[in-house]
C-alpha cells in the first residue's frame, strides 16, 4: 500500500531543481552504513529564492507530518492499535531547497559523490524508516491508519482537522510559475553569457556540455549506481567552473529579480499562497504543543 505522506504538502514543494538538475538517485544501502553526508556549505545556505517564502521547507513539511502523527496516535489508540511516531522535525534543514538547483555547487559534494544523490542526512533517513515500517503493518493497523484506498482512515481525519479554516491557495499555479520563472531565467542575458563561460571551462579540460544541467542529466551517470571516476571528475571540474565564472551568482540574481516580478504582478495569489503556509503551520505547531 502506497501511503499518502501528506501529498498536498508536497506540492508545495515541486522546486525546479528536482526535475532539472538531472541528479542521479544513489540506491539504498543495506550491507554497510552510508556514508556521512558532508553538511550544506555556507554558499548553498545563502541560496535563497524570493520563492522560498511561500513553499513548504523540509522542516515545514516534516513539522506538518508530526502534527498529523499526534492526531493519527490517538484515533489509532481510540481503536485499540499503537502508531510509532515520526522524530520531531529539525529547525534547521540539512538538505536547503536549491542545495543542487543549478547542478552540483559544492567541491566536496562532486568529490565524493559526483551527480549522484548523496545519502539522506540521518534525521531524514530514520524518518523513512519509520515510513518504510509502516508499509509492514499488520493489515489491520494499515485499514485503521489509511483506509483502503491509502489516503483516508485515521490519516483523513488528521489531514482534514490540519486543514480546517486554513486559506486556500493554488498550489498548481505556484508550481508552474516556479517552473516558468526558471525557464525565463535561462533565456536571461547574464545567465546566457555566463552558461557559454562555464561551457568554454569545460571544454578546455576536455568536456563538451552546453550548460549545466546537460552535465548533471548526463544518461551516463544513470547507468552505474556508484560514481565512476569519470564522473567525478566531471563533476569536480563543473564545480571549479561555476566557481570561477561566477555562474551560481548571475543565474540565482537573475532568478531572483523574474521571482520579484511575478509576486508583485500576482500579489493577490501570493498573499494567499503565504496565508496557507502560515495557517497549516500554526495549526501544526498548536497540535503538536497540545498533543491531541
Amino acid at each position: 500500500m502506497q501511503f499518502r505522506r501528506i501529498a498536498a504538502a508536497l506540492a508545495l514543494l515541486a522546486l525546479v531543481t528536482g526535475c532539472s538538475s538531472g541528479v542521479v538517485p544513489s540506491p539504498p544501502r543495506h550491507s554497510a552504513p552510508p556514508p556521512a553526508v558532508p553538511p550544506a556549505s555556507e554558499e548553498v545556505r545563502r541560496l535563497v529564492l524570493p520563492f522560498d517564502a511561500y513553499a513548504l521547507s523540509g522542516p515545514d513539511v516534516h513539522t506538518i507530518e508530526s502534527a498529523e502523527d499526534v492526531l493519527i496516535r490517538g484515533c489509532m489508540r481510540a481503536k485499540g492499535m499503537g502508531w510509532t511516531a515520526l522524530p520531531r522535525p529539525s529547525a534547521v534543514d540539512p538538505d536547503p531547497p536549491q542545495r543542487r538547483r543549478y547542478g552540483v555547487i559544492e567541491p566536496e559534494v562532486a568529490r565524493r559523490f559526483g551527480y549522484h544523490l548523496p545519502p539522506a542526512p540521518p534525521e531524514t533517513a530514520r524518518r523513512d524508516e519509520i515510513w518504510r515500517a509502516r508499509e509492514k503493518m499488520p493489515r489491520a493497523a494499515q485499514l485503521a491508519a489509511y483506509g483502503k484506498d491509502g489516503v483516508s482512515g485515521c490519516w483523513k481525519k488528521a489531514h482534514v482537522r490540519l486543514l480546517r479554516g486554513v486559506p486556500k491557495g493554488s498550489t498548481a499555479l505556484f508550481n508552474r510559475r516556479i517552473r516558468a520563472e526558471f525557464t525565463a531565467s535561462q533565456k536571461d542575458r547574464a545567465v546566457r553569457s555566463v552558461v557559454r563561460s562555464w561551457s568554454a571551462c569545460m571544454k578546455r579540460d576536455g568536456y563538451r556540455y552546453p550548460d549545466p544541467l546537460a552535465a548533471a542529466g548526463d544518461n551516463r551517470w544513470a547507468k552505474s549506481p556508484r560514481p565512476s571516476r569519470h564522473e567525478l571528475a566531471v563533476a569536480q571540474t563543473d564545480v571549479r567552473c561555476k566557481r570561477e565564472t561566477r555562474l551560481v551568482s548571475v543565474w540565482s540574481k537573475a532568478e531572483t529579480r523574474l521571482q520579484h516580478g511575478a509576486v508583485r504582478s500576482h500579489a493577490a495569489e501570493f498573499q494567499q499562497l503565504a496565508a496557507q503556509k502560515a495557517g497549516w503551520l500554526k495549526a501544526a505547531r498548536k497540535a503538536m504543543r497540545s498533543g491531541t
